[in-house]
């Protein structure tokens, strides 16, 4: 137990010597990096009295020394713009701090230039073996100057709006604010990896220590030289008059789009010239199609034509073609517009079928709603002595459409001279309706062989209650995922829409683009794929 508590007390004294006297990595660096921060160091110095108004400019010409300067002495001028520049500095304040007073543009950017120096200060005093480092102050201080010039660097990226002028202070200094600005956040970001470095390893932490001041040291130079140099970095875009075009380039660019085309429209040519027999049989196929489609239509007590579906649904898509074509602009415009065209007279040769599908099944689900109305009346009249003629007779003449049509349609039919059995099999074509179908059945078997069918349309009734009250459970557990599906399909084009709103140049500018387009395109696509694959997941059938 003593041999434990001796041993914790080595370690406390080990980790306390290590956490107070340890130079941290400070040591790492050499004479010359003493050298090259000391430089650095003479050039924040200088920047920041250039910034101090209450010396006049011939004080402010300062001397580089010898090591600084390639083994000369070298002079440093206040440059002849800056001169222009400090008076309006100095005017434009920008805050007031309790206690300390307002400070203006001038010096914001000398306490910036003023908390680099006092930074490059304390590193180079890290490297004297005289004095010992305590690890926890030399951190403080690193955090108190990245915290000043954060609040620095801050202030000076605001804009200010004085009445009806704006001031931006990164365009100060001729331009060259925006640049140094950047700089500084920068050095900024390194002053913070030396604070880092000090919670690292002790194997990386000289290593890091070295790299983040030597970082700043480099930076600050650039600094130096970005606040010189005789022309600043424009900010302000180029003349438009640089993009404008004359006739001829315009002329030109019409011809190569109109030889485009033609060469585009040729290929087309050729293409279908090359398959004229396989057109010719399938136009041929399909006019056979369109006649029965029509018929089923008609049989469905919809008469339309299906050339205007066809028809209808290729100018749908021509107009958005041509409106993504005239997005685009140039051969790529018509190339869209063709390739949209072509994808329209594909759907359109599908969309008479779908149509009748759509509507059949729309049919159905009326149908079977209006089932168990009909079947009690049949039930009824059969009853009070009418036979099952009568009985379909009173279901046309009662109810409302659609079964009083399907109904009243197989008496006309029976009254023709068609078998009943006959007719009630054109019913169950025409009508997408599973219970009909076996109602039918029913009604057929018991014709042929005999029984009693107000029992059959009893039990059929029941059948049908209990089945509706199963659909209706089944849509109600279903419902959820169906809206969810819904709603995580539209969110998409809900958040473009706002995008639109908000930033309406940079959303027009990316989807009147050949890879906007092509994304639009592509994510309607799947999307649409998506909520078929999820509609055929949720259906059950009954």
């Amino acid at each position: 137990m003593i041999l434990k508590i001796r041993t914790l007390f080595v370690v406390l004294f080990i980790f306390t010597l290590l956490g107070v006297s340890v130079p941290a990595g400070a040591r790492s660096l050499t004479a010359d990096d003493r050298i090259r921060i000391q430089c650095a160091k003479e050039k924040m110095r200088i920047l920041a009295e250039f910034f101090d108004v209450k010396k006049i400019s011939e004080e402010k010409a300062a001397k580089l020394p010898e090591q600084c300067g390639g083994g000369k002495e070298v002079t440093i001028k206040v440059p002849e713009w800056f001169k222009e520049e400090l008076p309006r500095l100095d005017k434009n304040k920008i805050i007031y701090v309790k206690d300390e007073g307002t400070y203006s543009e001038a010096d914001l950017w000398r306490q910036a230039f003023a908390n680099i120096y006092y930074y490059l200060d304390t590193a180079e005093k890290s490297l004297d073996p005289n004095q010992p480092i305590v690890l926890s102050q030399l951190s403080r201080e690193f955090m108190r100057r990245r915290i000043s010039l954060t609040l620095a660097i801050d202030r000076l990226n605001k804009d200010l709006l004085r009445g009806k002028e704006m001031i931006i202070m990164k365009d100060s200094l001729g331009g060259r604010g925006r640049a140094m600005l950047s700089t500084m956040e920068m050095i900024n970001s390194e002053i913070f990896s030396t604070i880092e470095s000090f919670s690292s390893p002790i194997s990386q932490r000289e290593n890091k220590y070295r790299q983040s001041v030597t970082a700043v040291v480099v930076l600050s130079n650039y600094l130096f030289r970005e606040f010189l140099m005789k022309e600043p970095i424009p900010v302000y875009p180029p003349d438009p008059k640089i993009y404008t075009t004359t006739r001829a380039d315009r002329s030109l660019t019409l011809l190569l789009i109109l030889i485009g085309s033609s060469l585009a429209g040729f290929a087309v040519y050729l293409l279908l010239e090359n398959k004229r027999d396989s057109i010719l049989q399938f136009m041929e196929e399909y006019r056979v199609k369109s006649t029965a489609w029509a018929e089923d239509f008609n049989r469905q007590f919809v008469t339309i034509d299906v050339k205007y579906i066809v028809m209808g649904t290729i100018a749908v898509f021509a107009a958005l073609g041509l409106v993504f074509g005239l997005m685009m602009g140039g051969f790529s415009g018509v190339f869209v517009f063709l390739l949209v065209l072509f994808l329209g007279g594909v759907v359109s040769v599908r969309m008479p079928m779908k149509v009748l599908e759509t509507l059949k099944r729309s049919r159905g689900e009326k149908v079977n709603a209006q089932l168990m109305d009909a079947l009690i009346l049949l039930s009824n009249s059969l009853r009070s002595g009418m036979d099952i003629v009568q009985g379909f007779e009173m279901v046309s003449r009662d109810l409302l459409p659609p079964i009083s049509d399907e109904f009243g349609l197989v008496v006309k039919n029976y009254q023709l001279g068609t078998p009943f059995e006959k007719a009630l099999d054109g019913m169950t074509d025409r009508v997408e309706s599973r219970m009909l179908s076996y109602i039918i059945k029913a009604i057929i078997i018991q014709r042929q062989v005999g029984g009693n069918l107000t029992v059959i349309f009893s039990r059929l009734v029941e059948n049908i209650r209990e089945e509706s009250k199963l659909e209706e459970k089944l849509q109600a557990m279903t419902a959820q995922q169906k809206i969810q599906s819904i709603v995580v399909s539209v969110m998409p084009f809900l958040i473009m829409m706002v995008l639109f709103v908000f930033n309406p140049e940079q959303m027009i500018s990316f989807y009147t683009s050949f890879v906007g387009i092509v994304v639009f395109l592509f994510c309607v696509i799947w999307i649409g794929i998506g909520l078929a694959v999820l509609r055929k997941m949720g259906e059950v059938r009954v």
